[in-house]
């Protein structure tokens, strides 16, 4: 006989997955606005933002009831206080995506960063499409180690957003394209921290070990 309480775990969980996905498309399409200049993906990156959001508020009200209608063990409850957790962060991972969605609207028609950067934001758009699929599979499966082994990928966009830095004061951009390229620097990285975050709460939902968060 199934365990009702472990099946709205399960529902749960299921949310969180389904938010994961969210944000690997809102990431995935963000990028691909940004190097091409295609407005329409990054308006439906900001209209989209909002099934995340619906998403999350139904985590809420799951854990709110799992909470009040049940007397849950040590383990589960780690499960369900990480997956307050977890959810804060996808929702925070798919604002970012937005935020670069938005940085292409505002300087429409004109490209947001200069083509000798591409490789560069190319890089770091498939780096977080990659940090947020393999999100997915580490929630799908509650998988520990490829969790705990999330800040290792994470390292990649802190590398490449080192590397933009450095180049700025040498390629002689004005004001407005150095405070734009920092910015979207800015939300790939804090994209990945956000990943890790979620690795960690998953990580401690399993095993109940503490990780320090670096991000």
């Amino acid at each position: 006989m199934v365990n009702p309480f472990h099946q709205h775990l399960d529902e749960l969980n299921e949310l969180l997955v389904a938010m994961a996905r969210r944000v690997v498309t809102a990431i995935d399409r963000a990028g691909a606005a940004l190097l091409e200049g295609d407005t329409a993906a990054a308006e439906a990156v900001v209209a989209e933002d909002d099934h995340v959001n619906a998403l999350q508020f139904q985590v809420d009200d799951r854990i709110i009831e799992l909470m009040t209608q049940y007397d849950a063990v040590a383990s589960d409850l780690r499960f369900v206080l990480g997956a307050v957790r977890i959810s804060v962060d996808l929702e925070r991972m798919g604002d970012l995506a937005k935020h670069v969605a938005k940085s292409v609207l505002l300087r429409a028609p004109a490209a947001v960063i200069p083509d000798s950067l591409r490789a560069d934001f190319a890089a770091m758009g498939a780096a977080a499409v990659r940090i947020a699929e393999k999100l997915v599979g580490i929630l799908e499966e509650q998988d520990q180690l490829q969790a705990s082994q999330m800040g290792l990928d994470d390292d990649e966009l802190d590398a490449i957003q080192d590397r933009i830095h450095a180049q700025l004061p040498s390629l002689g951009y004005g004001p407005q394209t150095a405070v734009d390229v920092a910015l979207l620097a800015r939300f790939f990285e804090r994209f990945g921290d956000h990943a890790v975050r979620v690795s960690h709460q998953v990580v401690y939902a399993v095993t109940g070990d503490v990780h320090l968060d670096r991000s």
